[in-house]
């Protein structure tokens, strides 16, 4: 599996949503919504239908993503979650967003 394919895949993810980046941008920085370890958004409140809406659509795009990938690189969709979970929450870290940690608690 090569690693620059993935990471480009990572970075096309990040502009594929550009129709519903604000969105997502302003679910992130409420604190609605954080990246998790195995590649797709959680919900870090449940307040918000919007958020859960937004949550559902782009899991799916990612998931269509992820296992397109998968296929391409002749290994399991799993593998390529994990990968991509890695690089979001690098990402969310540094952008001082939620994700969710190894113990499945969230942080900031």
């Amino acid at each position: 599996m090569k690693l620059s394919t993935i990471t480009t895949f990572v970075a096309g993810l990040l502009f594929s949503v550009a129709a519903l980046a604000l969105e997502l941008d302003d679910a992130k920085n409420m604190g609605l919504v954080g990246e998790q370890p195995n590649g797709y958004l959680g919900l870090v409140s449940a307040s918000s239908p919007e958020a859960a809406a937004l949550v559902v659509d782009i899991n799916a795009k990612r998931k269509a993503r992820y296992q397109e990938i998968a296929n391409k690189q002749n290994t399991q969709l799993v593998n390529i979650e994990r990968i991509a979970g890695e690089k979001l929450i690098e990402k969310a870290q540094g952008d001082g967003e939620f994700y969710m940690d190894g113990s499945g608690q969230w942080q900031r």
